[in-house]
């Protein structure tokens, strides 16, 4: 699920629990993906070429604040270089404790969409119900619009339906839709919506900085 690795979980899990200190980490670095993959850290396309590196969050971001959640983001701006070959489809950020390979801490999906749960009947094409969707996605859910689903926290997903792949919505009312799969019935599953930034040349990405900057870390 989005949120921390496994990495991140277990470490913070033996802090916490007084067994071990938590690893050194000197400074995190973002990186943006085209593809995601699972807990474990492991299946994650990074952009290449086209002169993509991480970028070292030391000095950009604001202190931790807030409760329920506690959050912190992008104090200055986080500037990728300028793209000389196209970097493609990117759906996901990361960070990572090194500028490159090394562990990665903690990612989610582009956008500030939250997660919805659902329902799936059984049909050609199953209909998806997610109450509160349409209008609590940014910008509001539309025919279209891409989503993608998990099972993570309960529930499962019909065979036909992959988690954490991009469907497109389609016949879309209120807060029913479908992705034109046929599904069997299921319920409990989590649905959102996923903003796709296409990344072409001579462009130099960023996530705005601020308080709140674009980039924001949540931890209840």
């Amino acid at each position: 699920m989005t949120g921390m690795t496994d990495y991140s979980a277990q470490h913070f899990l033996d802090w916490v629990d007084g067994k071990t200190a938590m690893p050194s980490l000197p400074t995190a670095y973002a990186a943006l993906f085209t593809a995601v993959g699972t807990d474990a850290g492991s299946g994650f396309t990074e952009v290449t070429g086209g002169s993509y590196a991480r970028v070292a969050l030391a000095g950009l971001m604001n202190s931790g604040a807030g409760s329920a959640p506690s959050n912190t983001s992008n104090a200055s701006s986080i500037t990728f270089p300028m793209v000389t070959v196209t970097w493609g489809n990117v759906l996901a950020w990361g960070l990572y404790d090194a500028a490159s390979s090394g562990n990665l801490l903690c990612w989610d999906f582009l956008g500030n969409d939250p997660w919805f749960p659902c329902s799936i009947t059984s049909a050609s094409p199953g209909v998806v119900t997610a109450p509160g969707i349409t209008a609590g996605s940014a910008p509001g859910l539309a025919n279209g619009a891409t989503v993608v689903f998990s099972a993570e926290y309960g529930g499962a997903l019909p065979a036909a339906l992959t988690q954490y792949t991009q469907y497109t919505v389609a016949g879309l009312s209120a807060d029913t839709f479908n992705v034109g799969v046929n599904t069997a019935a299921i319920s409990g599953c989590m649905v959102r919506q996923v903003t796709v930034q296409n990344i072409p040349i001579n462009v130099t990405p960023q996530f705005a900085g601020g308080t709140p900057g674009a980039l924001v870390l949540l931890a209840a």
